[in-house]
């Protein structure tokens, strides 16, 4: 396959560019690292004859500050590559979430998504959807400017000695998986394309307190955990992996508390 991946030179597209080479597929990124843009010119698409779209606006309570940049990124740059697809023959792997939040994020990429599934029933485009849990790994962005992801917000806050914040009571879930895992199921989900949901998920469930105590106990830090009130946006849920999609793969992830820990160990020093 020859592979575009939107969005390619962040945290989860670096990871699908990777599986896509090592699976022995042609790869390469469209973004604005390369001064591309899915809401202007889609010509550097040309040549693909699948696009992975990662591309778009991150965030859960940062975006109800950004609301229409957010629909215009997430949900019309979506209608634009799948336009596109339409257009080229190509086929379409998205991804989405598991609709659990009452966010501005969650809402772009429930339409995202709704609009990939009528793409492919009124014009025939071969549609996969990828369902990304909590996706970790070294080189995810943390701090001012980024959303908050857990591991390095918890990872950094340890190493630099200060308490691990955590939103909520701790009780609520999470599924860790690893991204190279993430970007693996979205390269093997483009040869389906019947409208397909695969879970990039492990299938067992973490709660929110498990983990911090987990990165206290890598780092050695006594700085222990910070209570707050749940961002806006979210809410207490216990969220993993179901499985759909799985029979059709030779492998599923599988959770490695040794994968969390060496990503961890990353951000003492990241580079």
């Amino acid at each position: 396959m020859r592979i575009a991946v939107t969005g390619g030179s962040g945290f989860l597209g670096q990871a699908t560019i990777r599986a896509a080479e090592n699976a022995g597929h042609e790869a390469w990124s469209f973004d604005r690292a390369h001064d591309n843009d899915i809401l202007g010119d889609l010509a550097a698409l040309k040549g693909a004859d699948t696009i992975v779209h990662l591309a778009g606006m991150l965030g859960t309570s940062e975006l109800f500050d950004a609301p229409e940049a957010a629909v215009h990124a997430n949900v019309i740059g979506a209608l634009r590559v799948l336009r596109w697809c339409e257009q080229n023959d190509a086929a379409y792997v998205g991804i989405t979430m598991p609709p659990v939040f009452p966010s501005v994020y969650t809402a772009t990429k429930v339409c995202a998504d709704r609009l990939a599934t009528a793409w492919h029933e009124a014009y025939g485009v071969p549609v996969s959807h990828v369902r990304a849990f909590n996706a970790f790994g070294p080189g995810q962005k943390w701090g001012p400017g980024h959303p908050q992801k857990i591991l390095p917000t918890f990872a950094r806050a340890a190493w630099e000695g200060r308490a691990l914040p955590v939103w909520g009571d701790g009780e609520q879930t999470m599924d860790l998986v690893h991204a190279d895992d993430v970007g693996r199921m979205l390269v093997d989900a483009a040869t389906h394309g019947d409208d397909v949901t695969f879970d990039a998920g492990t299938g067992q469930a973490v709660t929110v307190t498990e983990l911090a105590e987990f990165v206290l106990t890598v780092t050695e830090s006594r700085a222990g955990i910070e209570h707050h009130p749940m961002r806006t946006g979210e809410r207490p849920t216990r969220i993993v992996a179901e499985g759909a999609g799985w029979d059709r793969l030779e492998w599923k992830p599988q959770h490695d508390w040794s994968r969390v820990a060496d990503t961890v160990e990353w951000y003492r020093n990241p580079s």
